[in-house]
């Protein structure tokens, strides 16, 4: 994913969502799968994003369904529309932490861990990120995750006497770190931070936005996080629909 600032790229990324849009709904193909099912929603007007979202070419609010974003203020508008629709709307809303591009220096605040080795995540993996994933577990979740390390970069790291991996994090299709966890052994010794330096390295060098975020309780992720370089950038939402 790139990061556009230009006022002229933007407007011919709008004009090419804007011909392409229906193309990116064909794989939404089960209405039951929320983790499929997610819609990443940025707006300027409320007004505005109210006739978007009513647009049937763009939210299927048959669907079990989910929207992301980083602005708090667009609940209201979207409990709106989605009542009108008959679906049900449940909100999380956890800390964002995001910023530009990595620097050299950020690779000497990774730590070597004696008895771990850090590498990619494997597909028959996923379960064990499915058991602890604070929006998972259940197939539909794990089902969703597979296809994350299948797909995207991850990262872990694996005790060297039997290759279990005791930590990780993962990656999505916008680009986002998250599913990040620790083992209770292994925290407070810098292994969580490492991951992220080394999965940010993984996504930056792919053009990714740099960015996750981290449950307002969890204060330890929050400082592995700051750690890492991630100052704190607002809000992440995520607004959940189910239909009646």
């Amino acid at each position: 994913m790139l990061v556009l600032t230009c006022s002229s790229k933007l407007a011919a990324l709008r004009k090419l969502l804007t011909q392409n849009f229906p193309e990116s709904l064909k794989e939404m193909t089960d209405p039951l799968d929320p983790y499929t099912n997610t819609y990443f929603l940025f707006s300027k007007g409320p007004q505005g994003l109210k006739q978007f979202l009513e647009d049937p070419q763009t939210v299927n609010w048959k669907q079990e369904l989910q929207i992301q974003g980083c602005q708090p203020s667009l609940t209201d508008v979207l409990q709106e529309v989605s009542s009108k629709h008959g679906s049900h709307m449940h909100t999380a809303s956890n800390l964002l932490y995001m910023r530009d591009g990595l620097e050299s220096k950020d690779l000497e605040k990774m730590r070597e861990i004696s008895d771990l080795q850090f590498s990619s995540l494997k597909p028959e993996e996923a379960n064990l990120v499915n058991e602890v994933w604070a929006f998972g577990g259940n197939p539909l979740s794990e089902r969703y995750i597979t296809r994350c390390i299948q797909n995207f970069p991850t990262l872990c790291a694996r005790r060297l006497d039997v290759g279990k991996p005791v930590a990780w994090a993962l990656s999505e299709q916008s680009g986002e770190m998250r599913m990040g966890y620790t083992e209770e052994k292994y925290r407070n010794q810098g292994v969580f931070r490492t991951m992220i330096i080394q999965l940010a390295h993984k996504l930056n060098s792919k053009g990714c936005p740099l960015y996750g975020h981290v449950t307002p309780d969890n204060k330890s992720s929050q400082a592995a996080t700051l750690g890492a370089g991630f100052p704190l950038a607002g809000r992440w939402q995520q607004w959940k629909f189910q239909p009646s």
